[in-house]
């Protein structure tokens, strides 16, 4: 993806929008430490944080569309900006539905078994680095980076479907409290949403739909 001098203002947007993966990164790390502290303060944190993330979304499609409606600037390099931001506010909302679940589960004082417990926590740095790599792509410009975090996400599907197994498995033999089971398998269907839409993001950026 090239730039000319007339779209300075684009770069800025780009450099913006890789950005927030990096703020959805430290977002995500507030729900880590809540889920493992039981802290409901730190998951109110990343609610905030969320929310002015969703703001500067709004910021930049307006940006965009401002710079589109100039009429001097390639309008098809817009269109991937524009693409890849929807993609990463999308990703936004699985951040909220993490922080939701996982404040449910700190309020409801819900007990997760040990292996449950692990899975979730393997899921979530696992993300992390997803939103980190991404934030790199973007930032960079990078085709090998987005092949890396589309790599990535397809592992940690694969191994979203394995835990769901297993973790049918623990209901069964009762070895999951039954009121955990909805909170976990949510918390796993909200990463899943982050991953796949963070996914789309650094494919669209690169005109791969």
């Amino acid at each position: 993806m090239s730039f000319t001098n007339n779209s300075e203002n684009l770069k800025v947007a780009l450099e913006r929008i890789g950005g927030m993966c990096f703020k959805a990164e430290s977002i995500l790390g507030l729900c880590i430490d809540g889920f493992m502290k039981h802290k409901i303060d730190l998951i109110e944190r990343a609610q905030e944080q969320t929310a002015a993330m969703n703001e500067e979304g709004n910021q930049l499609r307006k940006l965009l569309s401002n710079k589109a409606a100039e009429r001097t600037i390639n309008n098809d390099l817009i269109k991937c900006l524009l693409a890849t931001l929807s993609s990463i506010g999308l990703a936004l909302n699985g951040l909220d539905s993490i922080s939701r679940h996982v404040g449910f589960k700190i309020s409801e004082k819900i007990i997760f078994s040990d292996k449950g417990l692990d899975e979730i926590r393997y899921l979530f740095n696992t993300t992390l680095d997803i939103l980190k790599t991404a934030g790199d792509t973007i930032a960079n410009r990078n085709e090998k980076f987005m092949k890396c975090v589309v790599d990535k996400c397809i592992s940690l599907e694969k191994l979203a479907a394995h835990y769901a197994e297993k973790h049918e498995e623990r209901m069964v033999t009762g070895l999951c409290p039954p009121e955990a089971s909805p909170v976990y398998v949510n918390i796993i269907d909200s990463i899943l949403t982050v991953a796949w839409h963070i996914k789309k993001a650094v494919t669209r950026l690169f005109g791969q739909w």
